[in-house]
């Protein structure tokens, strides 16, 4: 019985630095959505050439970082008393 000797050549990968940033890191789940919810996604990204996931993550990260009511509210009242 012979060993075959396999020769190993290692290559250089070059890795952008915002790689393992959190927004450039996927995480698979499961999520249950209404049907007609995910049907509007589906229909919004064959218009657009996107995949229906990237508009839904793209939903999501729009939603997490809009102000929520009370600093809209906030935002008013002192806007408000600048022109009072």
């Amino acid at each position: 019985m012979s060993t075959k000797i396999k020769k190993i050549s290692y290559g250089k990968v070059e890795i952008p630095d915002d790689a393992f940033e959190p927004k450039n890191v996927k995480e698979r789940i499961t999520i249950m959505v209404d049907q007609d919810v995910l049907d509007s996604y589906r229909k919004k990204a064959s218009k657009t050439g996107d995949k229906y996931q990237s508009l839904i993550n793209r939903t999501l990260r729009e939603a997490r970082v809009a102000p929520d009511l009370e600093e809209r509210v906030e935002t008013l009242e002192r806007k408000i008393k600048k022109l009072s």
